[in-house]
């Protein structure tokens, strides 16, 4: 079995990371970094926990080391649990900076060591969805594509993400996994423009953004709203031969909010009226809709995928390789909303 310490016991670890390795059985958490155990222990009575992840390396012999805490602190630990020559997985984002980015990911191949980022977003059945039809070339080539995260919060809340720190606000959440979406179909972009703003009243960080990403031949506009309180649309993905429109979120994060069983039959499958449309032209000319069935989507698999690369050293669900251009994205998109001008990747 992989014996797994998690850093951090906050949402992020009980909701998007504990039902996972608690269900399969390649992971035995052993180990939890929190300041308080008394949390831990109802939820996971024989591990030990501990109030320092150095203290606790210094004891314990783990083969991973999963990072819920504060963005801030990815880069960090993320380097202190390689140095103990442990796999790691981090939340994103794994760094705040892309050169600390290169320098993790240069220590991990030196232990040869598993540095995965918990980019689970490249598992949702809607983007799998769409990949499909961009890979069946159901919609032609790609002219445009919009890819949206909204919410509805419009008064802001006492947490470090939505408080003032490096790392907090809704672009470090929200856009490592929008921008990953879009480099993982697309590639690294020729250019970035952005807009990052503060619009909630009494706000510390950012709340909205929008980003476009160019590519000469086509373009790729990413976003997110806190005042969006109808039904978001998650995609409108557009090509020469029709179109892909798709509203509401993937439902995993609401069924592992609500403790769905993942046996349950209902489990990460999209409900009938949140399909997506798909409209393409017929060879007369009419436009013909047909309703897409959402794929199911697939965070289980990140974390089958997870095991099988710390075993067999393949097959990793999100390598920390391919994160790095989405932190030197997120870098340029920051510096091109300061400037308000469109800056070229290099």
């Amino acid at each position: 079995m992989i014996s797994t310490l998690i850093v951090g016991f906050g949402f992020s670890a009980t909701t998007f990371h504990l039902p996972f390795l608690n269900y399969l059985p390649q992971f035995s958490v052993d180990v939890v970094i929190s300041s308080k155990p008394d949390v831990v222990k109802a939820l996971l009575p024989e591990a030990e926990v501990y109030s320092s992840l150095e203290e606790a390396l210094k004891i314990h012999d783990v083969d991973l080391v999963v990072i819920t805490t504060p963005n801030h602190l990815h880069g960090p630990q993320a380097k202190l649990a390689l140095e103990h020559s442990c796999h790691v997985l981090v939340e994103k984002p794994f760094t705040l900076d892309s050169e600390e980015a290169e320098a993790l990911v240069a220590l991990a191949n030196g232990q040869n060591k598993q540095l995965c980022v918990y980019q689970n977003r490249r598992f949702d059945g809607d983007f799998l969805t769409i990949k499909k039809l961009i890979d069946d070339g159901v919609i032609g080539e790609i002219k445009r594509l919009e890819s949206r995260f909204d919410r509805f919060r419009p008064v802001p809340r006492d947490r470090w993400r939505e408080n003032e720190g490096p790392g907090s606000g809704i672009f470090w959440d929200l856009g490592p996994h929008l921008i990953d979406q879009a480099l993982q179909l697309f590639g690294n972009p020729k250019a970035v423009s952005a807009n990052i703003m503060t619009l909630r009243e009494n706000g510390q960080s950012n709340d909205t953004f929008d980003i476009t990403l160019h590519y000469g031949d086509k373009v790729i506009k990413l976003g997110s709203s806190a005042f969006q309180a109808g039904a978001t649309l998650r995609y409108d993905l557009q090509g020469t031969k029709g179109s892909f429109r798709k509203f509401y979120l993937d439902p995993q994060e609401n069924h592992l909010r609500a403790g769905l069983s993942f046996d349950d039959a209902s489990w990460a499958i999209t409900s009938n009226k949140e399909h997506g449309v798909l409209t393409v032209a017929s060879e007369s000319g009419e436009l013909l809709e047909e309703t897409i069935e959402t794929r199911k989507g697939e965070y289980l698999t990140f974390f089958n995928r997870l095991a099988h690369a710390i075993e067999d050293g393949k097959f990793s669900p999100a390598d920390a390789s391919t994160v790095v251009p989405v932190i030197k994205v997120i870098e340029l998109a920051i510096q091109a909303s300061e400037q308000k001008q469109t800056l070229s990747f290099n």
